[in-house]
């Protein structure tokens, strides 16, 4: 049996991933052996690794024409990613006959559950309270401040939680929220009221959405269409005191405008993502009380189950892609196999298991 090259560049399960070691030789560098960013290549460092690969399983780094055109071994790229065109040049991928084959949904539970949990943060103050205990002690002295501070708290139950965005991850969240006798709107001008029945929530403008809403959560993907869509004039009609919970993309919100908002005590948030990352210690944003912002380090994705559901995923896909079952309009760009490269690049793995 032939026996092929991967390189691996991404956080993997190694156990699932030695499940390869029959027909693959398997390298792993860069981020997926320390996991620190600093270690993702660039797309001249890249250009180098590539060289003398048949496949690539990618995470984070940059895969430009220039890196891809240099590899004429390249026969077929995985991404981890949901959204692989954020790293990964696919029109590239396309002209040179390499299909690329992205991981969907491997964040569907880890993303819902952590919204969950700022929903929950930014209703209660649990993070103060268990600071002051841990700092101060639990004493008869700040005993009754802890007990209002905490009397002064929300529930979530009979608020109105808006979703902007029903992929996977907002129909994932709505489905945690059933048991917490809320009131589920949401915004998603490419689905139809008929495909929600079974969440029970309700499909409305954005305008409205963000009127109604106690809890605005943006969900949606980063797109010409999305891009600053949650702007100045948008935030203006959220409530007072509402609450606008951001763990998708920095690039779907007016960051200015929102910082205004609630640096002036209007508005609350709870952001995982910011228009530069990391912070910093100078960012404006930490100077805001914690009872208005929740701030977290861009974590919402991570958990040890969906690095361990992206390896299966995309082991599997490797597998079928050889043992030709998977059908073009699985692949992300589909338009490839029509490409005059494809037979020497994609197709020579093409079914290559059951030759």
């Amino acid at each position: 049996m032939t026996r092929y090259s991967l390189l691996c560049t991404a956080e993997n399960d190694s156990e699932v991933l030695s499940t390869l070691s029959e027909t693959f030789d398997v390298t792993c560098k860069g981020f997926a052996l320390d996991l620190l960013p600093q270690s993702r290549y660039s797309a001249e460092e890249l250009e180098a690794e590539l060289a003398g690969y048949d496949v690539y399983l990618c995470g984070y780094d940059k895969a430009t024409d220039e890196a891809l055109s240099s590899s004429p071994d390249l026969k077929l790229i995985l991404s981890v990613r949901d959204g692989p065109e954020e790293n990964i040049d696919i029109d590239a991928c396309t002209k040179l006959g390499i299909p690329v084959l992205a991981c969907s949904g491997r964040c569907e539970r880890s993303v819902p559950e952590y919204l969950v949990a700022q929903l929950l943060l930014m209703a209660k103050p649990i993070i103060r309270d268990a600071n002051t205990v841990r700092a101060e002690g639990w004493t008869r002295e700040n005993d009754l401040a802890l007990r209002r501070l905490c009397e002064g708290s929300t529930e979530l139950a009979g608020k109105t939680i808006g979703i902007v965005g029903l992929g996977r991850n907002g129909r994932g969240l709505a489905k945690r929220l059933q048991g917490f006798e809320v009131n589920l709107i949401a915004y998603d001008p490419y689905i139809s009221p008929e495909s929600v029945v079974e969440l029970d929530i309700s499909l409305v403008d954005l305008n409205e959405l963000m009127k109604r809403s106690d809890y605005v959560v943006l969900m949606a993907r980063v797109s010409p269409e999305t891009r600053g869509m949650i702007s100045r004039e948008l935030l203006s009609l959220m409530k007072d005191g509402a609450c606008l919970v951001n763990a998708a993309r920095a690039a779907l919100v007016d960051y200015q405008a929102l910082y205004d908002e609630v640096a002036s005590g209007r508005l609350r948030a709870a952001l995982d993502v910011f228009e530069a990352e990391p912070l910093g210690e100078g960012s404006p944003w930490l100077g805001i009380s914690d009872d208005r912002l929740l701030i977290t380090s861009h974590l919402a994705g991570l958990s040890v189950e969906r690095i361990t559901y992206q390896t299966k995923y995309l082991v599997n896909a490797i597998e079928r892609f050889m043992r030709g079952e998977m059908q073009p309009s699985e692949f992300r760009n589909p338009a490839v196999v029509d490409s005059p490269t494809f037979a020497a690049r994609g197709g020579a793995l093409w079914g290559a298991l059951g030759r």
